[in-house]
């Protein structure tokens, strides 16, 4: 019952093909403009093969310049034959804009990714042949907008349709006008919870492209790809002048609004922000220290959040010189068994390790972490802990006073019971000084050679000669494909080698059967 759906989609794109061909071939079929216009009403789910055609028909006339026009003030409209028909090309042309914008939001599925992509590409037409004479590089951002528009009203999240507007954000025509655009349309009062986050996706892709310095000419021959990188560039024409002091300036200015709206009042718009700000937007920050509340305020909230605002506090301290009270403290109640169930674990060993690193911290406060990192890894997944017991080893080699914690195999038991408090919530007051690492003897009898190796370094510690490394934690498919690619040896299979299709002496099987050779 599949086939006939198929069948008449097929018939729809092959109709409207034949349409748009005629249409472009020749005037006297004007009115098929008008009739491929009209199955935006009739269609209710699928449009594609209605947008593929208007954005042929449309790219080439704007190509052909039938849609261009010259208007000079005080000068009455062109009556002539051919003034009316450039006009009512210019009025199907905005037709067609106002429903491929349209469906961008009330379409389904694969129809609304169309209708961006669609929409884009006319953008790029249009820039590239404008409606009217330009002085200097043309972009029309007013059409930048309405798609802007599409997304930010619209009462569902837009997630996928921003995604895929990223392969056109990457180019840096769209991506200094698109900043611009954004921050003229960033006041919002009371702005709901789904137009936060699609102005917090948009924004995040707007800034896929890295807003880098200007290129001196010294070094414009070393970077003409990125250069090339402009969706509206024509040659002969005004190229365009990429400027990012004003793109850091509009981004400053989309965050400053955003600053005003109540992100942390839902913890998925409050991760939005949160990622957004620690890995695109502190290096742009004018005034990095104006984040500090929020940062502040989401690493007291615990869990992912606290994690993610590691890191913005992390550029604070070591940038900005602001001073944090107890950031070890919070950091050492992040260690906790949830902590392997979020997917920011990685980031939050890579942080841990950044911030362990200073040789002068207190022994009891490095010998908590050791600890308390040495205890986790008994409980963590196996990829959790070599990472975990990598960090541990790191910590042994900048402190080599720790190194008493090791914990060998011909050390003789003198304690009863580990003084240890893994319930504490104060590092110093723990007891890990008193303690020993014994749970890295322990793991060096796992049943995984990964982690084994990596309780072996942590116990080769003592050797003065080591330095620490990188803290790295392999996913899943990692260590499936590091098993894959290990060799092993030829498997006996039979206990007596098989002499062509006979079978060994002694089987039962011959009793009953009867093999010819």
């Amino acid at each position: 019952m599949a086939a006939p759906p198929y069948n008449s989609s097929k018939m729809i794109s092959a109709q409207l093909r034949n349409k748009a061909n005629e249409f472009l071939d020749s005037r006297k079929h004007a009115n098929n403009l008008a009739d491929i216009l009209q199955m935006f009403e009739m269609e209710s789910d699928n449009y594609t093969p209605v947008l593929l055609t208007i954005e042929v028909i449309f790219t080439e006339l704007l190509k052909r310049g039938d849609l261009f026009e010259e208007i000079v003030p005080l000068k009455p409209n062109d009556v002539t034959p051919e003034g009316q028909y450039k006009r009512w090309l210019r009025e199907c042309y905005e037709a067609a804009w106002s429903r491929t914008v349209s469906c961008m939001t009330k379409a389904r599925g694969g129809s609304r990714l169309q209708a961006l992509v669609t929409a884009c590409k006319l953008l790029q037409a249009e820039g590239r042949y404008p409606l009217e004479p330009q002085n200097g590089y043309s972009f029309p951002a007013g059409r930048l907008k309405t798609i802007f528009n599409a997304f930010l009203d619209s009462e569902i999240l837009m997630s996928a349709p921003i995604t895929r507007f990223q392969e056109f954000s990457e180019y840096k025509d769209v991506q200094q006008y698109g900043l611009k655009v954004l921050a003229a349309m960033s006041y919002r009062k009371s702005p709901t919870p789904i137009f936060m986050q699609n102005y917090l996706e948009l924004l995040d892709k707007l800034l896929t492209t890295d807003i880098m310095p200007e290129i001196k000419n010294k070094d414009k021959d070393k970077d003409d790809d990125k250069e090339d990188k402009v969706l509206c560039a024509v040659k002969g024409q005004p190229s365009f002048a990429y400027n990012a002091i004003i793109c850091r300036r509009h981004a400053n200015r989309c965050w400053a609004f955003a600053c005003q709206w109540p992100l942390c009042a839902e913890p998925r718009t409050q991760k939005r922000a949160l990622l957004l700000l620690v890995e695109k937007l502190m290096p742009l920050l004018m005034k990095p220290h104006l984040a500090t509340d929020m940062l502040c305020d989401s690493l007291d909230a615990g869990g992912p959040i606290s994690m993610l605002a590691l890191q913005g506090v992390l550029e604070l301290v070591c940038h900005h010189n602001i001073d944090y009270p107890d950031i070890y403290e919070r950091l050492y109640a992040m260690f906790e068994p949830e902590m392997f169930a979020t997917r920011h674990k990685r980031r939050l060993l890579h942080l841990a390790d950044i911030f362990l690193s200073s040789t002068h911290l207190p022994e009891s406060l490095v010998a908590a972490f050791a600890k308390r990192l040495s205890r986790l890894a008994l409980v963590a997944p196996p990829e959790d802990t070599a990472a975990l017991l990598q960090l541990v080893a790191n910590l042994l080699l900048r402190h080599p006073g720790l190194k008493r914690m090791i914990c060998y195999d011909d050390t003789p038991a003198i304690m009863s019971s580990d003084p240890y408090v893994m319930e504490e919530t104060s590092a110093c007051a723990s007891g890990a000084l008193s303690s020993s690492l014994w749970e890295v003897s322990a793991l060096r009898r796992h049943w995984l050679p990964a982690v084994a190796s990596a309780a072996d370094k942590v116990l080769a510690a003592a050797d003065p000669r080591a330095a620490p490394v990188t803290v790295q934690v392999p996913d899943e498919l990692m260590l499936f494909d590091a098993e894959l690619k290990k060799r092993f040896k030829s498997i006996e299979m039979n206990f007596i080698r098989p002499v062509g299709a006979s079978l060994p002496s002694g089987e039962r099987l011959a009793h009953y059967w009867e093999i010819a050779t």
